[in-house]
């Protein structure tokens, strides 16, 4: 496969996500996973595992953005390295809720993903703010 065609089906399949996220597609989010995806999601304090933990959190994070306005996100790629059939992409994401429950922030996310005989699919996703600097030091 063309290294510079890869890159563009990865960064392809991770807009995907978001696409699917935004328009509530829980079974579009699910088919760009690979059934062992492991995920730290920017609002949940364990890590997701395996299909039955994903179903549930996907059920929580959908009613959570339903009770939110309308979303917007934008993905800016940073860094995609591809190592014959695994890949690391890392990139920032901004997002904005409008009201009711607005809220917004800036995301650092890797996500590793893996070639399969389907496609590239996403075998582990991380995401967490970004930090705002150095926390002041009083002590």
């Amino acid at each position: 496969m063309n290294r510079r065609a890869g890159q563009h089906e990865i960064w392809n399949l991770i807009q995907g996500v978001f696409d699917s996220f935004a328009g509530r597609d829980v079974q579009g989010m699910e088919d760009l996973l690979h059934d062992d995806c492991t995920l730290w999601d920017l609002f949940e304090p364990e890590l997701i595992e395996g299909k039955e933990e994903r179903e549930a959190f996907h059920e929580r994070d959908k009613t959570q953005s339903m009770a939110r306005g309308s979303l917007s996100i934008s993905i800016d790629p940073l860094k995609l390295d591809v190592y014959d059939d695994v890949a690391v992409a890392r990139y920032w994401l901004a997002f904005t809720y409008e009201p009711p429950n607005a809220t917004s922030g800036r995301v650092r996310i890797t996500d590793v993903l893996l070639r399969t005989p389907n496609g590239w699919r996403i075998v582990h996703h991380h995401e967490g703010m970004a930090p705002s600097g150095v926390p002041p030091i009083t002590e």
